[in-house]
């Protein structure tokens, strides 16, 4: 894909404004802008999106204020100026920052006072009853025992 003057200063807007970083888009920096979104990044391969811009950035600048980043690595010769660095850093925002999958829905029947049951969809995930899990427990380490080679005493 070859990108367009628009997708240029687009992204160029965004990295300012993201990074705080007022730099002026001249020719070399376009020249940059054009062999970056030119490029395809990740698994499936797909062009550079804004989102990726933003959450790279941000992903940097949490580093920035952990103290584990320089500030240094917003610079858009150490970013934009580098694709492989850019691509590597947008590998990591993304297994970092990657959204959270959903809690699963299960359907939770309990007895209703009235007689009956209620059935209701819960997000939560089923929490086992810690009686229930010692008892069973209890009952695996009787019938290990039992089953136990090498002992004279089989219970």
């Amino acid at each position: 894909m070859t990108p367009t003057a628009d997708q240029v200063r687009e992204f160029h807007a965004v990295y300012n404004r993201e990074t705080g970083l007022p730099i002026s888009l001249g020719f070399d920096r376009q020249r940059s802008w054009h062999t970056l979104l030119s490029l395809q990044f990740g698994e499936p391969a797909a062009p550079l999106e804004v989102q990726d811009l933003v959450l790279v950035i941000r992903y940097l600048k949490g580093g920035i204020s952990r103290q584990e980043r320089n500030p240094g690595c917003l610079r858009f010769r150490n970013l934009i100026e580098q694709p492989d660095y850019f691509e590597e850093e947008l590998a990591m925002a993304r297994k970092v920052l990657r959204p959270r999958a959903k809690p699963k829905t299960v359907a939770v029947t309990s007895a209703h006072p009235e007689g009956g049951a209620i059935t209701r969809l819960d997000e939560r995930q089923p929490q086992n009853d810690p009686v229930e899990v010692s008892a069973e427990t209890a009952r695996f380490m009787e019938e290990y025992r039992r089953r136990r080679p090498g002992r004279e005493n089989n219970r």
